[in-house]
């Protein structure tokens, strides 16, 4: 049921609003009572991305964690727990759990202010002492977690209906409007989030770039990597924790997607510096994938064990405790190197070569180009390039093939994500939209690859420290078999999938998008 919330102004206090209220009401007063709520969200702040609040709420009997709709149904539920959950897979089976699920997915709950509210709330009794409505008056505080400090928020008076009596509910609304006191517009926790200077939505692992199309390439090229080595940053701290994987998920996207950029955007930045930071971010692309290769195991592990016979279920766990030691292990090898001297070198060292100006003049040959120039060019070549590989590709062709395409379309939807802001929204989300589908399919069969190896190495590791007993063997067999369906029909997936990309409509996209800016002088580049 909608609740009603008043903001209390500051020269008014709550006991004379309280004395006027019972002039026309009969009032009878509860125990005052010491309420603390605290706001959840991922850190990519999935739950407000919803249009939503979480919340656990203690009023010194109970722990509720609420889900609040900000929308205008005002959508709520909740349940009773023992404590706050970090996952949502650690909440009980239920409506709740089954929304934070779908949105939230693996990400982990963190706590962002804490509102300690003192309540004092009076009950409205009818002529039989029955309870028709209740208005709570709130002095309300609030703090960062990592904070001892409060501070101080506005007063609300808020009135909370009982179900089937309207109208008392109504009269204490017109009542606490006829004192001035104004609807309040915010929810008190977004407020609060306001406060303490956490603006939801403040972390995006979208690259979110505004490029000018008469932007020098080589400034364009900068402006983009220093965005993604700023997502980067941003994930250093938990991809360091471990606890929530997609913390390490992003910073690798972003190492891949600075890699793509170093390689793809050509002739804008100095030999010797590319040299340099190539290697470099291969280096540090290359000492994260263990950590995330394991995390995929496990994140993906339910899901292969109920692909199993349910006789073989159990006999999979052994694989999971294997995973889960060896990613320990390997998640403090990558802790280590990321305090390493080297690393803090090359973050450092990096960020102050982009922040550098660009020189007014410059012998590379695309960087005082328009960025938009050089970007229609690269688009285009590269998309030339993965339709001749798909259209090589029968199905004979060795994974090598499929891969070797997957990896150009790569590059392909990272080139139209950087220099996405220089073409009209509606018509550069169709070719990205095409790309993607084919995308997952390719990703789909490299996926079965290399899990079907990687499972075959595991057997042996296992074997190796006596951690697999021969039921393990089997289950890991069948798991096998399985992921080899799924890579066939994959495989035959993929002629559908690749058709529909190298269709006469999706050529005449890319062709009016990227073809028109370059110079018809000029020959695409190679």
């Amino acid at each position: 049921m909608r609740r009603f919330e008043f903001i209390i102004p500051e020269e008014l206090k709550s006991g004379d609003v309280q004395a006027r209220l019972q002039q026309s009401l009969h009032l009878e007063a509860e125990p005052p009572a010491v309420v603390r709520r605290t706001c959840f969200d991922s850190f990519d702040w999935r739950v407000h991305g919803a249009s939503a609040i979480l919340e656990g709420l203690h009023d010194g009997k109970h722990y509720r964690l609420i889900w609040r709709a900000l929308s205008a149904d005002k959508r709520r539920e909740q349940i009773i727990l023992g404590k706050a959950p970090r996952f949502a897979r650690e909440l009980p089976p239920g409506r709740l759990r089954e929304r934070l699920d779908a949105i939230v997915e693996m990400r982990e709950l963190v706590p962002l202010v804490t509102i300690t509210s003192r309540v004092h709330t009076l009950r409205v009794l009818n002529r039989n002492d029955k309870t028709v409505a209740r208005v709570a008056f709130e002095d309300n505080s609030v703090r960062r977690p990592d904070s001892a400090r409060s501070v101080a928020l506005d007063r609300r008076a808020v009135v909370i209906p009982v179900r089937g009596y309207q109208k008392p509910c109504k009269q204490l609304v017109k009542a606490l409007e006829s004192m001035g006191l104004a609807p309040a517009c915010d929810d008190l926790m977004l407020t609060a989030l306001a406060k303490v200077g956490n603006t939801p939505g403040g972390y995006t692992p979208r690259l979110d770039l505004h490029l000018e199309d008469g932007m020098r390439a080589d400034q364009a090229a900068r402006r983009i990597l220093l965005r993604l080595l700023d997502i980067m940053e941003a994930n250093e701290a938990g991809t360091r924790a471990g606890t929530d994987t997609e913390f390490l998920h992003d910073f690798r996207v972003a190492v891949r997607r600075t890699r793509s950029a170093l390689t793809q955007i050509k002739d804008v930045l100095p030999l010797r510096t590319l040299n340099h930071y190539k290697s470099e971010f291969a280096w540090l692309g290359q000492i994260t994938t263990p950590v995330r290769d394991l995390d995929v195991y496990l994140l993906n592990f339910d899901s292969f064990r109920a692909s199993l016979p349910v006789s073989a279920r159990a006999d999979i766990e052994p694989l999971r405790v294997f995973l889960d030691r060896h990613r320990r292990i390997e998640q403090q090898a990558l802790v280590k190197t990321l305090d390493s001297v080297r690393y803090r070198r090359l973050v450092n060292n990096w960020r102050e070569f982009l922040r550098r100006p660009v020189p007014n003049r410059s012998t590379l040959p695309n960087a005082t180009r328009p960025v938009l120039e050089v970007a229609c060019e690269r688009i285009w070549h590269i998309y030339q390039r993965s339709l001749d590989e798909g259209r090589a590709i029968t199905a004979d062709s060795p994974p090598e093939a499929l891969h070797e395409l997957r990896k150009t379309c790569k590059k392909l939807r990272y080139l139209m994500e950087f220099f996405q802001s220089l073409f009209p929204p509606r018509r550069i989300k169709s070719p990205i939209r095409a790309l993607k589908a084919l995308q997952d399919n390719l990703g789909d069969y490299q996926d079965c690859t290399v899990q079907i190896a990687t499972l075959k190495h595991f057997s042996h590791q296992m074997a190796a420290e006596g951690d697999a007993p021969p039921d393990t063997l089997l289950a890991m067999g069948m798991l096998i078999d399985e992921l080899e369906r799924r890579q066939v029909a994959a495989h035959e997936e993929f002629a559908d999938r690749f058709g529909k990309f190298d269709s006469p409509s999706n050529h005449d996209h890319y062709r009016e998008l990227f073809t028109g800016c370059i110079p018809d002088e000029r020959e695409t580049t190679t």
